[in-house]
Protein backbone atom coordinates (compact mmCIF):
# COMPACT_ATOMS: atom_id res chain seq x y z
CA UNK A 1 0.00 0.00 0.00
CA UNK A 2 1.04 3.27 -0.76
CA UNK A 3 1.65 6.05 1.79
CA UNK A 4 -0.09 9.14 0.92
CA UNK A 5 1.64 12.35 0.83
CA UNK A 6 1.82 14.43 3.60
CA UNK A 7 2.18 18.49 4.15
CA UNK A 8 2.32 19.97 7.55
CA UNK A 9 -0.18 22.42 8.34
CA UNK A 10 1.50 25.34 9.57
CA UNK A 11 0.88 29.08 10.07
CA UNK A 12 2.56 30.99 7.43
CA UNK A 13 4.84 33.21 9.47
CA UNK A 14 6.66 29.90 10.80
CA UNK A 15 7.68 29.48 7.36
CA UNK A 16 11.34 30.39 6.53
CA UNK A 17 11.64 31.73 3.52
CA UNK A 18 9.43 34.86 1.10
CA UNK A 19 7.42 32.02 -0.58
CA UNK A 20 5.85 30.69 2.21
CA UNK A 21 7.71 27.58 1.83
CA UNK A 22 10.31 25.49 3.62
CA UNK A 23 13.17 23.97 2.24
CA UNK A 24 13.43 20.61 0.53
CA UNK A 25 14.92 19.27 3.39
CA UNK A 26 12.68 20.09 6.24
CA UNK A 27 9.83 18.90 4.23
CA UNK A 28 11.27 15.47 3.45
CA UNK A 29 11.92 15.46 7.60
CA UNK A 30 8.20 16.46 8.40
CA UNK A 31 7.18 13.89 6.11
CA UNK A 32 9.48 11.61 7.52
CA UNK A 33 8.51 12.12 11.10
CA UNK A 34 4.85 12.30 9.84
CA UNK A 35 5.13 8.55 8.51
CA UNK A 36 7.48 7.06 11.23
CA UNK A 37 6.21 8.74 14.65
CA UNK A 38 8.03 5.77 16.81
CA UNK A 39 11.86 7.22 15.13
CA UNK A 40 10.81 10.28 17.77
CA UNK A 41 9.37 7.85 20.90
CA UNK A 42 12.76 6.17 20.91
CA UNK A 43 14.73 9.71 20.61
CA UNK A 44 13.18 11.27 23.74
CA UNK A 45 13.15 8.19 25.62
CA UNK A 46 16.95 8.15 24.89
CA UNK A 47 17.92 11.78 25.41
CA UNK A 48 15.53 11.71 28.74
CA UNK A 49 17.87 8.80 29.74
CA UNK A 50 20.99 10.75 28.98
CA UNK A 51 19.46 13.89 30.90
CA UNK A 52 18.56 11.40 34.01
CA UNK A 53 21.64 9.65 34.42
CA UNK A 54 24.09 12.45 33.50
CA UNK A 55 22.48 15.73 34.59
CA UNK A 56 20.98 19.29 32.76
CA UNK A 57 24.62 20.63 32.55
CA UNK A 58 25.83 17.78 30.00
CA UNK A 59 25.30 18.17 26.50
CA UNK A 60 24.85 15.25 24.36
CA UNK A 61 25.46 15.18 20.62
CA UNK A 62 22.10 14.33 18.48
CA UNK A 63 24.21 11.13 16.35
CA UNK A 64 24.65 9.75 18.97
CA UNK A 65 21.21 9.40 19.68
CA UNK A 66 20.21 8.18 15.87
CA UNK A 67 22.99 5.70 16.13
CA UNK A 68 21.25 4.35 19.39
CA UNK A 69 18.09 4.28 17.28
CA UNK A 70 19.70 2.36 14.98
CA UNK A 71 21.54 -0.15 17.29
CA UNK A 72 18.17 -0.68 19.36
CA UNK A 73 15.61 -1.11 15.99
CA UNK A 74 18.39 -3.25 14.19
CA UNK A 75 19.75 -5.11 17.18
CA UNK A 76 17.51 -5.12 19.59
CA UNK A 77 13.96 -6.93 19.55
CA UNK A 78 11.97 -4.32 17.61
CA UNK A 79 11.05 -4.90 14.19
CA UNK A 80 10.46 -1.68 13.11
CA UNK A 81 10.70 -0.09 9.14
CA UNK A 82 12.40 2.55 8.76
CA UNK A 83 15.85 4.00 7.70
CA UNK A 84 17.38 7.37 9.50
CA UNK A 85 18.56 9.59 7.10
CA UNK A 86 21.14 11.75 8.88
CA UNK A 87 19.43 15.13 7.53
CA UNK A 88 17.22 14.83 9.90
CA UNK A 89 19.52 15.03 12.98
CA UNK A 90 19.09 18.84 13.16
CA UNK A 91 14.98 19.27 12.68
CA UNK A 92 14.74 15.78 15.20
CA UNK A 93 17.16 18.26 17.68
CA UNK A 94 15.00 21.44 17.60
CA UNK A 95 11.81 19.45 17.87
CA UNK A 96 12.80 17.75 20.61
CA UNK A 97 14.22 20.66 22.87
CA UNK A 98 11.16 22.59 21.44
CA UNK A 99 8.39 20.00 23.10
CA UNK A 100 10.47 18.76 26.31
CA UNK A 101 10.87 21.55 28.61
CA UNK A 102 13.79 18.87 30.35
CA UNK A 103 15.45 18.63 27.16
CA UNK A 104 16.10 22.52 26.51
CA UNK A 105 19.62 23.04 25.75
CA UNK A 106 20.83 19.42 25.52
CA UNK A 107 22.07 19.85 21.75
CA UNK A 108 24.12 22.61 20.99
CA UNK A 109 22.48 24.02 17.59
CA UNK A 110 24.78 25.28 15.02
CA UNK A 111 22.80 28.05 12.00
CA UNK A 112 20.97 26.37 9.29
CA UNK A 113 21.38 27.07 5.33
CA UNK A 114 17.29 27.67 5.09
CA UNK A 115 15.50 28.96 8.73
CA UNK A 116 13.87 25.85 10.01
CA UNK A 117 10.22 26.36 11.19
CA UNK A 118 11.36 24.76 14.87
CA UNK A 119 13.69 25.92 17.20
CA UNK A 120 15.85 29.42 17.63
CA UNK A 121 16.42 31.90 14.71
CA UNK A 122 19.86 31.56 12.92
CA UNK A 123 20.89 34.99 13.47
CA UNK A 124 21.14 33.71 17.43
CA UNK A 125 23.11 30.51 16.30
CA UNK A 126 26.59 30.24 15.32
CA UNK A 127 27.79 29.69 12.09
CA UNK A 128 26.85 26.27 10.81
CA UNK A 129 30.59 25.85 9.67
CA UNK A 130 32.56 23.00 11.44
CA UNK A 131 36.35 24.19 12.69
CA UNK A 132 38.38 21.01 12.41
Amino acid sequence: MRKKNWTPQLPLALFPDEHGNMGKLETAFWQFHHDNPKVYSYLVQFATEWRKRRGLNVKLGIGALFERVRWEVNLGNKREEFKLNNNNRAFYARLLMRDHTFLQDIFRLRRQRIQSTIGPSNDNLPSGKHVA
